[in-house]
């Protein structure tokens, strides 16, 4: 698959994955309300996820849990997000109202078209065109009033703020990783295998085992949501998401996880009664929008671009390099 089937195949998978974050955010919410502390539960998330993705790759595939040569460094910094960016996300919703804490951290679209403007001073054709501008603000903007965050900032926190800043900035290294190992040519399931060990190990540092709270799981509505983040809000998305980045630049597969808050106040409103009002419909529409034009912009990139190069032939006139070239979009 190639041109815009593939771009638009991938910016789908991002919604989707984004949809999965969402009714995540609403299971976690039933372990919080019974005892479960919102920071062991990203820890057990990413234990769940690792346990089922090692059962199905020593099923099937074998082989993609080998550590590819050289990709150590990349899948260790991956690992690390992954495990600081629930982290600090779980903290920040604990200190401060959910809707500050995700609009907060769903600026890393934003902070990583900052990043590709920067950095691409020797190559202008590569800086971020306007209407990727205008995507990410659309879908920060639908943030902010679907998660409803205009009406609690009157309850800042310093450290919760620090926290919210830290989960964007992770969130965007994640991305960022994500598509470093991709152009590496590391397969989705090795670059989530290994991120997931490394994030297990890190988490078993930071928060031992043997002081999690195991003694709630034998409610089953605690089981059933550890579960059901752990495959539903981890395993499910972060491969859909893993899998794109393939083909998006990290800021727009960014713009695209925005979905992430519609889709959690319309899961709330579907299981926990919460009502959505004409504000929030709002946010959604603009996410909506802001989704549809990063696509439009990725279609545009990827008409001009060749997004994967093939190995060039000894004697050319070309770097003989393979890559992946990712203009942003």
């Amino acid at each position: 698959m190639s041109g815009r089937p593939a771009t638009t195949a991938a910016v789908l998978r991002v919604v989707a994955a984004g949809a999965c974050w969402g009714l995540a955010a609403v299971m976690a919410k039933v372990a919080f309300d019974r005892g479960v502390p919102p920071v062991r539960m990203a820890e057990a998330r990413v234990a769940v996820a690792l346990f089922f993705l090692v059962l199905l790759l020593a099923w099937r595939e074998r082989d993609q849990l080998r550590l590819p040569p050289g990709s150590l460094p990349v899948l260790v910094a991956f690992g690390l997000c992954v495990a600081g960016v629930n982290a600090a996300y779980y903290i920040a919703i604990d200190r401060l109202a959910v809707g500050v804490a995700v609009s907060i951290q769903y600026t890393a679209p934003v902070l990583l078209l900052g990043v590709a403007a920067v950095t691409s001073f020797r190559r202008p054709e590569l800086r971020p065109r306007r209407l990727a501008w205008v995507a990410a603000a659309l879908t920060l903007a639908g943030a902010v009033l679907v998660s409803r965050a205009y009406g609690g900032f009157h309850k800042v926190d310093g450290k919760g703020l620090l926290a919210a800043g830290a989960s964007a900035l992770l969130f965007g290294g994640y991305l960022l990783t994500a598509g470093r190992a991709g152009r590496r040519g590391v397969p989705p399931a090795t670059v989530l295998f290994w991120g997931f060990v490394v994030a297990t190990v890190a988490w078993s540092v930071f928060a031992p085992w043997w002081s999690w709270p195991f003694g709630r799981l034998g409610q089953p509505k605690v089981a059933l949501a550890v579960l059901g983040v752990g495959l539903v809000g981890t395993l499910v998305p972060f491969f859909l998401a893993v899998g794109a980045i393939r083909v998006l630049t990290p800021a727009t597969a960014g713009t695209a996880a925005t979905a992430e808050p519609p889709a959690a106040a319309l899961f709330a409103w579907i299981f926990l009664g919460q009502h959505l009002s004409v504000v929030q419909l709002v946010g959604g529409t603009l996410v909506i929008a802001g989704v549809v034009l990063a696509h439009r912009t990725a279609v545009v990139a990827r008409k001009t671009w060749r997004w994967n190069q093939k190995p060039r032939l000894p004697g050319s006139n070309q770097s003989g390099r393979t890559g992946v070239s990712t203009p942003s979009s």
